[in-house]
């Protein structure tokens, strides 16, 4: 699998996937199949947690960069120390 970003959060490292339109069924927000099976066996298999940027909580975000900084960090669990 290719995953989006890997990036170090707190001494972890975290897979960031950037999931779009062809992630969900249909116009819904439940992920395929495919999106489903890939998670877990990134999470079980290369033992890397995942967390998920749906397209339309990052296109609500619009262009404002201290928003989507702030939505990536609280998605990522960063905590500045």
């Amino acid at each position: 699998y290719r995953i989006d970003a890997l990036v170090e959060v707190n001494g972890k490292t975290v897979g960031v996937e950037v999931d779009g339109p062809t992630h969900f069924i249909g116009k819904g927000r439940s992920p395929t199949g495919s999106t489903i099976l890939k998670r877990r066996q990134v999470s079980s298999v290369d033992g890397i947690e995942l967390v998920s940027v749906p397209y339309w909580e990052w296109d609500k975000l619009g262009e404002d960069e201290m928003k989507r900084q702030d939505y990536l960090q609280k998605l990522l669990g960063y905590t500045n120390k």
